[in-house]
């Protein structure tokens, strides 16, 4: 792994959420895109080489609306770059880390992305991401 990408955060309203961090951080956030696929709407911030996403529900049945009815709003998970995601899989799956997808799937903010179960990291949900340009088998 390389470096944490971002931070995740799960919130209920997306518009509140990004005046907040736009206050916070001094600066609007720099995309917003909508996942179909995972029900979510996210919305991108940039503090130096930092980044923050925050991950809005579209749908009540959705892995962050779920995530919120269950611990309320915070931190959903902790994104690490890496170089080859597949090799990455591999290699902590060997480790006895439980990975939640085994084939990586796009993501956000040009990302192909494979998450770590947190019972075997400690509670913490691991994404793992790998920019899509970078790919060599896609």
């Amino acid at each position: 792994m390389n470096k944490i990408e971002h931070i995740g955060i799960a919130v209920k309203d997306l518009e509140k959420s990004n005046a907040l961090f736009a206050s916070l951080l001094g600066k609007k956030h720099y995309k917003v895109e909508e996942l179909l696929s995972e029900k979510v709407k996210t919305s991108f911030f940039k503090s130096d080489e930092h980044k923050i996403e925050l991950l809005q529900a579209t749908d009540t049945n959705s892995t962050i609306a779920k995530f919120i009815d269950k611990k309320g709003e915070g931190i959903h998970h902790i994104a690490f770059a890496v170089n080859d995601i597949v090799a990455e899989i591999k290699r902590l799956k060997k480790e006895g880390f439980t990975v939640i997808n085994e084939v990586p799937k796009k993501g956000a903010d040009n990302k192909l992305v494979a998450f770590l179960h947190p019972k075997t990291t400690n509670g913490v949900l691991i994404e793992l991401c790998q920019e899509i340009d970078s790919l060599k088998y896609c």
